[in-house]
């Protein structure tokens, strides 16, 4: 969960964030397929005839663990993150030649209780999905206030700006980020000028799969954002409109501030 909940907390952007915690929110879905498995395993304790055959459900329950790891590992692979899904493939192998020998030598304990294992996979797979449901879109929502609550100064600077030499910056392009966003799981704020206003916007890390989420400001409440530059460059007008890519916009609890759900 500390993972998972890592993107949204308060501190300086770090890159890991964003791909450790979608790894881990995949896994715990993928992991409720072990609770039939491990209830399957709990109901062996009242049948002394099952209880020999704990060796065969421990061998299902690290059958069924491999393809979620691997799932998941795919998954890694899919959305790019090579590395990682290199290092849960290698992190499984290990596992798997570490409890290589657990199955059988349940088959030879006949007489002791079910393992403790059969209640892990009953009890922490749903109570890890759980409290992800809880928890993750309120920190959802705390993280895109902070962010926002965090552009005051760059905002401030950039009307600064303008009362100085009439018209808004051509662009804020530079090597260092001097204004932090203050959340683990958003790198920085981006700027462009949109006609006589601008746009200021900052990628914000969704809690629904398949979702990227994009935060923007627009002092003349004109905010827009597209998915695909190549349409920013052949098409304009009611065309343009059509083609932005978003599938929902909501408004936020700020002022002038919008954001934009892309699939």
């Amino acid at each position: 969960m500390l993972i998972t909940l890592l993107p949204f907390l308060p501190g300086q952007y770090d890159s890991l964030a964003v791909p450790l915690s979608t790894i881990v929110q995949a896994l715990s879905i993928a992991g409720l397929l072990l609770v039939p498995v491990g209830a399957f395993w709990a109901a062996f304790r009242f049948s002394s005839r099952l209880a020999s055959r704990q060796n065969a459900i421990a061998m299902i329950a690290l059958v069924i663990s491999s393809i979620v790891w691997l799932l998941v590992s795919l998954g890694a692979f899919a959305s790019g993150n090579l590395t990682f899904g290199a290092g849960a493939l290698v992190l499984w192998a290990f596992v798997i030649v570490a409890v290589r020998r657990w199955p059988r030598a349940l088959r030879s304990e006949t007489l002791r209780p079910t393992s403790a294992v059969a209640f892990y996979l009953l009890i922490v797979p749903v109570a890890v999905v759980l409290l992800r449901v809880v928890l993750v879109p309120g920190a959802v929502e705390f993280s895109r206030n902070r962010a926002i609550r965090n552009s005051a100064r760059l905002i401030a600077g950039i009307e600064a700006y303008r009362e100085r030499h009439g018209r808004y910056p051509s662009s804020l392009l530079a090597v260092n980020k001097d204004y932090s966003t203050g959340v683990i799981g958003i790198e920085k704020f981006h700027y462009e000028p949109s006609g006589d206003a601008y746009n200021l916007f900052f990628e914000q890390f969704s809690d629904r799969f398949g979702t990227r989420e994009f935060v923007v400001y627009n002092p003349r409440d004109r905010q827009v954002m597209t998915s695909h530059a190549m349409d920013l460059l052949e098409f304009t007008g009611g065309d343009l409109d059509r083609r932005r890519g978003y599938y929902a916009v909501h408004n936020t609890a700020h002022a002038h501030w919008k954001y934009f759900w892309f699939d």
